[in-house]
């Protein structure tokens, strides 16, 4: 009998503790990161015919310095960011293509979705981006089409980027 009682007695103590502790705020604060530079896509949107290419142009407020990356152990690739397509009335493969790699190809420990574009940020603010996507010339008359582009930091990139680029294909 005096077994159960001091078994449910700790029990209850056990539960008690997890109860209390559970409602501590023991949240990490938001550290901020060195070397690092926010960045924005200079162009609204961008038009482009069928066939041909265009180009963007990635803003920086600061440069960064270079440094050996531990990820993907380049070190001219200070500048990581993401590429994912958003929305838009172009179809992938059909209408257009990336011609960079996907990020989870570039390193498996990168869990995110879209497309892995790196370039050197210690140099220049302003860094124009081309030839990541081929405008395929289908031939066909379907109008005006769009895409609809999200670019985000990958991993732990110096480079914090939150903005979009819509490109108008004609034909």
């Amino acid at each position: 009998m005096k077994k159960i009682v001091y078994i449910r007695s700790l029990f209850i103590a056990i539960l008690a503790i997890a109860i209390t502790s559970c409602d501590q705020d023991v949240s990490v604060p938001d550290i901020p990161r060195e070397n690092s530079s926010a960045a924005i896509v200079k162009e609204e949107s961008v038009t482009v015919q069928e066939g041909n290419t265009f180009s963007f142009t990635i803003e920086q407020e600061a440069l960064v310095e270079e440094r050996f990356d531990g990820q993907e152990f380049f070190t001219d690739v200070s500048g990581q960011i993401g590429i994912r397509v958003i929305g838009g009335t172009a179809t992938l493969d059909e209408d257009f293509s990336f011609n960079i790699p996907k990020i989870f190809d570039v390193s498996p420990f990168l869990l995110q979705d879209g497309y892995y574009y790196g370039y050197d940020a210690s140099v220049n603010l302003e860094h124009v981006v081309n030839n990541v996507i081929t405008i395929i010339n289908d031939g066909q008359n379907e109008g005006t089409e769009t895409i609809e582009l999200q670019f985000f930091p990958v991993g732990i990139g110096s480079v914090v980027i939150n903005d979009t680029l819509t490109v108008e294909i004609t034909d």
